[in-house]
């Protein structure tokens, strides 16, 4: 048990229309002042004729806050989308960096193609293998922003359609889905997923796959115009059965001083295999082009720490000068992407290696009467200035019955929560 327990505050951050989802992921938009970005997505549920489940971002925005998130105003939308028109191009909500040595801000967001003809969870369907990345530079906080461009590994053989090692835009897709860290030469390091059309074929290995991803980092450096980033990408990273069933994906990035970075991965479990869901941690000595061995993420007395298959991100604090695990941390072991609560934090010994067992502290658990399937993830997380504390945005989903129990659109709803959470040094 943590010796100084959190202060947690939460509240309504954005009330949902019916039938949306609501995420949100901000940033400050300088190096310094109380000026933010925030990115929001309104995710809304399409069920066919047929009973199959269509997932999609109906609205994409921005919103700003200039006195530090008590008030917001929304800009123009970046994408609305409804379900009597979900084939053809999509897009993710953007992830906002701010590159504070250059005072600068990087948007980096995905498109891919959707058939909606197509099962939307099955290996190699359109919508995994037509994904690419782009990215845009603002210089004014945000205000406006340069001319998309595609990310494309800069070294030669590589181009739109072959962007990256390994990847290749119509049979094997990719996207930004990492944390970013900044090397002290101002390198961004940013790691994405892997999409495949097909799994590796290993003996007693899960053939009924929905996915198969692996994972590889992208260093990125401000050309010399200081208009464009110049992209190369590292070795690929796979978590293969029987350590994973469906591979590796949305990497956490922690940096442990200089060139030298740790990587941890979502790795699902698979239940008739006896594979268990887990995080697997590697280590780069060069900042992000080289990694070591998978291992699974371990408390300091060498036991593993079981998670679901869900998000998880490092939280560097400048105000007490530790590093924090965020993540859905379990008693004890799971197969699936469920229970994604409780929400924890927990030390993370940045020379050992490990979390700290004795820091894990609870975040949110699941309320009383709340559904079963209720899951607190996929949260956007910046430190506020002035307070120091950790902000948590997310929607707190399924909001009134469970995901199984849903048989309309309108029944997706779920507001967009804040949780401020006040770290003890």
């Amino acid at each position: 048990m943590a010796k100084n327990p959190l202060h947690v505050e939460r509240e309504l951050h954005i009330p949902a229309p019916e039938g949306d989802a609501v995420y949100s992921h901000g940033c400050y938009t300088s190096a310094k002042g109380l000026s933010l970005l925030e990115v929001v997505r309104h995710e809304a549920m399409h069920v066919a004729a047929d009973g199959e489940r269509h997932f999609y971002s109906r609205r994409i925005y921005r919103r700003r806050s200039e006195d530090n998130g008590r008030s917001w105003a929304e800009e123009p939308d970046e994408q609305r989308k409804d379900s009597r028109r979900l084939a053809g191009l999509h897009r993710d909500p953007p992830a906002i960096i701010p590159d504070q040595r250059n005072d600068l801000l990087i948007s980096l967001f995905c498109t891919y193609e959707v058939d909606p003809a197509e099962p939307m969870f099955a290996i190699g369907n359109l919508m995994q293998r037509t994904r690419r990345t782009f990215y845009q530079l603002s210089r004014n906080g945000g205000h406006t922003w340069s001319k998309p461009r595609q990310v494309i590994d800069a070294r030669s053989g590589y181009d739109e359609t072959n962007w990256a090692p390994g990847i290749s835009c119509g049979t094997t897709g990719g996207h930004a889905s990492g944390q970013a860290v900044f090397l002290p030469d101002g390198t961004l390091v940013m790691g994405f997923d892997v999409m495949h059309s097909e799994a590796p074929t290993q003996p007693g290995a899960p053939r009924d796959l929905s996915y198969y991803l692996t994972v590889v980092y992208g260093q990125a450096r401000l050309s010399r115009d200081g208009t464009a980033l110049e992209w190369r990408f590292g070795d690929m990273i796979a978590v293969e059965f029987p350590k994973s069933a469906v591979g590796c994906c949305e990497p956490a990035l922690a940096h442990l001083g200089g060139a030298r970075l740790l990587n941890t991965m979502r790795c699902q479990g698979y239940e008739s295999r006896g594979i268990y869901s887990t995080r697997y941690t590697t280590v780069s000595e060069d900042g992000g082009l080289t990694w070591g061995e998978p291992t699974p993420l371990a408390y300091d007395d060498g036991e593993t720490v079981w998670t679901p298959a869900s998000v998880h991100a490092f939280f560097p604090s400048s105000a007490t000068g530790k590093t924090y695990l965020v993540a859905n941390i379990l008693p004890g072991p799971v197969y699936h992407q469920t229970p994604r609560y409780p929400l924890a934090i927990a030390e993370f010994d940045t020379g050992r290696l490990c979390i700290l067992r004795d820091t894990v502290q609870v975040i949110q658990d699941l309320p009383k009467g709340a559904p079963a399937e209720r899951r607190y993830t996929n949260w956007g997380m910046y430190e506020e200035r002035g307070s120091g504390d950790l902000i948590l945005t997310m929607p707190e989903q399924p909001k009134l019955m469970d995901f199984s129990a849903m048989s309309r659109a309108e029944d997706f709803t779920a507001d967009c929560i804040r949780f401020r959470v006040r770290l003890a040094p």
